[in-house]
């Protein structure tokens, strides 16, 4: 066992720790929104289901963002300081997230073409959807929220902009390209103290961003070799699970975004803890992955599915609830269960037919080969 801040011999690219932390990650989110819209359907009979605050589930999104500050770093290792380092990150991040996106959002304005030609949804304007599909914050559907039309978006809204100021310094060295972020992310949130909200330049200087700091401090911390003791990995797992349980508070009680804002509570109740439950995964010899954790690196690999493709299957879900009497009988977890499985398979189902061959067929055309050893990010957020 090495000491703390020893050197460690090369470690293995593929993580499967952080592939189990990613299905994690969907499954909060996933869970989260299950019960709400379970909420619906049980009320819809005249009966109530409470949701769980057992689990603060919207930190999945927490969640998502520190591994792809994490992954970041460590993905483009080999672009930091290279000639030509700034188009080609920008090709694969636009390659990876930006079609199966698209094609989500484009899926669900079909539904509220439908739906307001039924007389119900309000369908957006052209200026919300241009801003949906730019990845713009707008006040879509006149709540003040900023979200897209595609809700579920206003992650990637994060996520674009986390790449758009990384794309600005990776033509530096490593260690001079994570210092430059740190503060610009700084910067970003001391002026969102004294700008008006809410505004596209507000949303994006929420305190939130500090979560990808926090998880490029990890990747700079693991690419650096650092390795803890096993017994300082435990008690920061113990330690970082604790503070995101007790979240005394409850700030992710309510929709997304209202009850914190992305404030400053969610980075300290949120982003911290999951942060330190990171580094107790990664900052040290990494074990033989146990077969329980096989069904998680599969929701891992399928992260970025799940999170944009789970709504439809709550959508479907909760038509169905509606419908069948035997259904709405049920009582509320079981379908909850039920809702998360129809998800997972889903999103399965996403990953295998439509997100993976429509990449790989644009990175054969407009992405170069990564460098052996490179790591591919595919977080939910859009990673």
């Amino acid at each position: 066992m090495q000491p703390v801040g020893a050197v460690a011999p090369v470690r293995g690219d593929t993580l499967w720790t952080v592939q189990v932390m990613r299905g994690v990650a969907a499954l909060m989110v996933v869970v989260g929104h299950s019960q709400s819209a379970v909420v619906g359907i049980v009320a819809a009979t005249g009966g109530g289901f409470a949701r769980s605050t057992l689990v603060p589930w919207g930190a999945g999104v927490d969640l998502f963002f520190v591994i792809s500050g994490f992954i970041i770093v460590h993905a483009s290792t080999r672009l930091f300081g290279r000639p030509g380092a700034r188009a080609e990150f920008l090709r694969r991040r636009l390659v990876r997230i930006v079609p199966l996106y698209w094609l989500v959002t484009t899926l669900f304005l079909a539904l509220l073409a439908v739906a307001t030609w039924k007389g119900g949804d309000r369908f957006p304007d052209a200026a919300a959807i241009l801003a949906s599909y730019a990845f713009l914050p707008a006040d879509t559907y006149g709540d003040g929220r900023l979200f897209p039309v595609f809700d579920l978006g206003w992650t990637l809204n994060y996520e674009m902009l986390f790449y758009a100021l990384l794309a600005l310094v990776v033509t530096l060295p490593r260690g001079r390209a994570l210092a430059a972020m740190a503060v610009l992310l700084g910067l970003g949130v001391a002026m969102g103290t004294v700008l008006p909200g809410p505004s596209a330049l507000w949303f994006w200087t929420r305190p939130i961003i500090l979560d990808f700091a926090l998880g490029m401090l990890m990747g700079a911390f693991f690419a650096r070799g650092i390795i803890l003791p096993r017994g300082v990995r435990i008690l920061l797992a113990v330690g970082g699970a604790a503070l995101l349980l007790a979240d005394p508070a409850h700030i992710f009680d309510g929709p997304i975004g209202m009850t914190v804002a992305n404030a400053w509570p969610r980075v300290l109740l949120a982003g911290m803890p999951v942060a330190v439950v990171l580094a107790a995964a990664v900052l040290g010899p990494e074990p033989r992955p146990p077969r329980l954790a096989l069904p998680f690196t599969r929701i891992g690999d399928a992260s970025y599915s799940l999170y944009l493709f789970h709504p439809f299957a709550l959508i479907a879900t909760e038509k169905l609830g509606q419908k069948l009497p035997f259904v709405r009988e049920s009582a509320g977890w079981p379908l909850v269960a039920a809702t998360v499985a129809v998800a997972i398979l889903v999103a399965l189902a996403a990953h295998r037919w439509i997100e993976r061959p429509m990449t790989a067929a644009l990175a054969r055309r407009f992405v170069r080969p990564a460098p052996k050893g490179a790591f591919a990010p595919a977080t939910p957020s859009g990673e």
